[in-house]
């Protein structure tokens, strides 16, 4: 997905940034037991997955999965990884003795027919690296096979250099999406399928992952950077009600008379909840 442009040094400097930040699907944080997650997203049939280390002079061989052949797992790795079943759709690897050496990038290579290869990058990094964003309190309730919307409204005071999207875990941050100044995208590997991401408006960015499931029940983030300024805000994913914030379900009559608001307050002992019944002649609310 790296993209040669001759142009102003600006604009190259950014693409430097784009071509790292696209090399690295998901970052890791060590720690002594920890799971890589590699699961093709699409339909096709499996042939083979290796997993591989990249070393700064050589790549290093970790394990080879086969569907028919099994599980074959290199001597510096043996005792340490294993693999949760046979199944080739989840070629997840899983560490449970790591050590400071396991720190670096890792590339789980997917063989399938008729796709060809698939690949997957994930970077381990040192825990003091890795850093969670504060989280905001912008929740957003879902549940699985159902699609969620954000929108990221900005102000960076001039022209926009580029929009990431990024899930966030504990332990673990995935890259969704990037635009760059030209209007091009780059999706991380898990997420090309069903990520859609609008960067046209130059006071907004809108993305919308589909078809959810248990595992993107996490925080959200949109990044903007311009030339001098950055922008950040986040969303936290939920299938649950938080413990201390309001939500508004809107429910609209059928006849369109009036509006009842279902205000849901966790935080209240003795309530559970308000219903309010706005008019739609008067906009004056009333509690029921």
């Amino acid at each position: 997905n790296h993209i040669t442009q001759q142009s102003s040094p600006a604009f190259m400097e950014m693409e430097h940034v784009t071509f790292l930040i696209v090399l690295v699907d998901s970052t890791v944080k060590l720690t002594e037991k920890m799971k890589l997650d590699c699961v093709y997203p699409k339909k096709a049939t499996i042939i083979q997955t290796s997993w591989m280390k990249n070393n700064l002079t050589h790549k290093e061989y970790i394990a080879v999965l086969h569907p028919v052949y099994g599980i074959y797992i290199t001597d510096n790795y043996k005792g340490r990884i294993h693999f949760q079943n046979d199944s080739s759709e989840d070629s997840s690897l899983y560490f449970i003795k790591s050590t400071l050496k396991d720190v670096g990038v890792y590339c789980c290579s997917i063989q399938t027919f008729p796709d060809g290869t698939w690949e997957k990058v994930i970077k381990i990094v040192q825990p003091d690296v890795f850093e969670v964003p504060e989280r905001q309190n912008n929740h957003v309730l879902t549940k699985p096979e159902e699609n969620v919307t954000f929108t990221c409204p900005y102000n960076i005071g001039g022209p926009v250099q580029q929009v990431m999207w990024e899930r966030i875990k504990v332990d673990q941050m995935d890259f969704i999406v990037l635009c760059n100044s030209l209007g091009q995208k780059s999706f991380g590997s898990d997420f090309e399928e069903r990520a859609l991401v609008d960067c046209t408006s130059k006071t907004s960015t809108m993305m919308v992952l589909q078809n959810v499931t248990a595992s993107d029940f996490a925080m959200y983030r949109c990044v903007v950077t311009g030339r001098n300024k950055t922008f950040a805000m986040s969303f936290i994913v939920t299938d649950t009600l938080p413990n201390s914030s309001n939500i508004f379900l809107l429910l609209v009559q059928g006849n369109l008379s009036s509006t009842w608001i279902l205000q849901v307050i966790p935080s209240f002992p003795n309530f559970k909840n308000v219903l309010w019944k706005i008019s739609v002649e008067t906009g004056r609310p009333a509690v029921v």
